[in-house]
């Protein structure tokens, strides 16, 4: 009588999943229909947009101008999109060629912590099949081996886990310092850092991004490795799994569905690399309001401008807010589809998928107790497997998200490490491109003939300027506020570029020398003990005369700053 009735109940569910098959196998093909559909649409309408804007003349506001670095130090003009990954590209090759052997061993490790995660998972899932079948049989003592066995693998794959975690925080350091170092060398470069904020006006606030961009880039990317590595083991193995022993038809179900789901959420993905980046700009834009509070914060309060210095961080503030409340509203609808298509929508289809074979093909069960225990067996593993493969080819499918925010912080640090270069290298370009024509000249005294004082913004404060100051004399320069005196000297010490005449002073070069010394208008106090700040820039190490406890004293006497 049972054996009846399992006939009748397998009959009745052939009929069932007949009819689920053919539910599913239209809906599929309607998930990859249209997201074809989609994205051939979306195709055609970039290239008539791109042919209208060139027939007319026009050129695609996505596309700017950048350079590349390359690894001779060179700068390379290209064109660049918003959005695109070229950035990412860029940075990525960089730390290739950079990591040395230390990030190669760690990429290597990376990639052997996937496979020995994907194999324990495999014998894992395995073992809880063998434990359905033991129970279901009563075999205490293999249920109890199989206890032990289970343990053991638990143990070992919180272990790969934990190491994986460790040995991609590793890359991730490696990654930054290798970045950090590429911004250093020309960010210190020609007085670059003075010229980035204060002159050229391109970049606002590059301590944003270096001290943050960087960071979340290189944490970032290197877990989307170790994620992808894993997604990519699972898979391969998982196919193979699949396709020994049922058909190779359920891996393309699965491959089909992903890929359909896949164009769809690419269709209706909204520009997240683009809303990061405008995200860390107000980011950092409302924490310089906030710095520039605390650095100037006596002259706010004896002039009483805490009201007005409240009313502009407020509304940076406000325009933070606005921009995460669009973001966030992005996220949402494309959360919900997302999660519809990939963790909802797809678990019913693997649920189909995991229960047909036992009703149809190699799983098939008989009406043995034996054969039934092995049934429970066979579903403990091929529900574990096809679930594995749906979530690699899911992590696959949507890295190409993950992709664009990354290509958010990679144009921000592009950004800065081509102009902190650009910056850098600006004097020496420019005497290659002038020739014989040198706007500076060596000599033991201080000569302007004929220059012309442009602030960073282009307004001329000076025309056509002429003097000469020997060794010894002095020469007191008058007049009200805002007509190019400290400006004089902004130009001859190199801080800002000089548009036309010749300038002669000690010293080669357009850059500070240590002939003149210059007195900024607001005192600075460095970091260290008073010998530090005495002896700044160098230290004592760089001492020729290294200075003594008596010599600061009396230096300090002779200020009359007894000490």
């Amino acid at each position: 009588m049972p054996s009846v009735q399992l006939l009748q109940l397998t009959e009745h569910g052939r009929r069932i999943l007949a009819s689920r098959r053919k539910s599913l196998l239209l809906a599929t093909s309607i998930l990859v229909l249209g997201g074809t559909t989609a994205y051939v649409q979306s195709q055609c309408r970039n290239r008539s947009s791109a042919s209208f804007n060139h027939c007319n003349g026009l050129r695609d506001d996505r596309e700017k101008s950048d350079k590349l670095v390359t690894k001779d130090g060179e700068v390379k003009q290209t064109a660049k999109k918003k959005g695109g990954l070229k950035s990412l590209k860029v940075l990525v090759a960089v730390l290739l060629s950079e990591m040395g052997k230390v990030g190669a061993s760690n990429l290597l490790s990376m990639v052997a912590i996937a496979v020995l995660r994907t194999a324990g998972s495999n014998r894992l899932a395995k073992v809880q099949g063998f434990l359905f079948r033991a129970a279901f049989l009563q075999r205490v003592p293999l249920f109890f081996w199989l206890i032990i066995e289970n343990l053991l693998l638990c143990f070992l794959l919180s272990t790969i886990d934990s190491t994986s975690t460790y040995i991609s925080g590793t890359l991730s350091l490696r990654f930054r310092k290798i970045l950090t170092k590429l911004i250093h060398a020309n960010y210190f470069e020609n007085m670059a850092y003075y010229k980035i904020s204060h002159v050229d006006g391109r970049i606002t606030n590059p301590e944003q991004r270096i001290a943050s961009d960087v960071p979340r880039f290189c944490s970032e990317l290197s877990e989307l490795i170790q994620e992808d590595l894993t997604a990519v083991t699972d898979c391969l193995l998982y196919t193979w799994r699949v396709c020994s022993y049922t058909s190779p038809k359920y891996f393309f179900w699965v491959l089909g569905y992903v890929l359909g789901a896949g164009a769809v959420i690419r269709n209706f993905s909204p520009a997240f690399g683009k809303l990061m980046s405008k995200e860390q700009q107000l980011e950092g834009e409302y924490r310089q309001l906030h710095s520039r509070l605390r650095t100037n914060a006596e002259s706010i309060a004896l002039y009483g401008g805490e009201r007005r210095e409240e009313f502009h961080i407020q509304q940076k503030f406000g325009a933070l807010i606005r921009h995460m409340r669009v973001v966030h509203h992005n996220h949402w609808w494309f959360g919900m589809i997302q999660d519809f298509l990939v963790k909802y929508l797809g678990a019913t289809v693997a649920v189909i998928l995991i229960i047909e074979p036992f009703f149809a093909g190699h799983l098939k069960p008989d009406t043995s107790t034996l054969g039934r225990a092995t049934m429970l067996s066979n579903l403990r593993y091929h529900t574990s497997v096809i679930i594995s493969l749906f979530k690699s080819l899911g992590t696959l499918s949507i890295s190409s998200r993950r992709l664009s925010r990354l290509s958010g912080y990679a144009d921000r640090i592009h950004e800065l490490i081509v102009i902190s270069r650009e910056l850098s290298c600006h004097d020496k370009s420019s005497l290659q491109r002038n020739g014989a024509r040198n706007y500076f000249s060596e000599a033991n005294y201080v000569e302007f003939s004929g220059v012309k004082v442009v602030t960073p913004t282009g307004n001329v404060l000076v025309k056509d300027l002429t003097l000469k100051v020997e060794p010894g004399s002095n020469l007191l320069i008058t007049g009200p506020n805002g007509s190019g005196k400290s400006s004089l000297f902004r130009v001859l010490g190199g801080l800002w570029p000089m548009e036309s005449g010749h300038i002669v002073k000690p010293g080669v070069g357009s850059d500070l020398n240590k002939e003149i010394f210059y007195v900024p208008q607001r005192p600075y106090t460095a970091v260290g003990t008073l010998q530090d700040q005495l002896i700044y820039p160098l230290t004592a190490d760089q001492e020729v005369e290294p200075l003594t406890h008596n010599a600061m004293v009396e230096l300090l006497k002779n200020c009359a700053w007894p000490y």
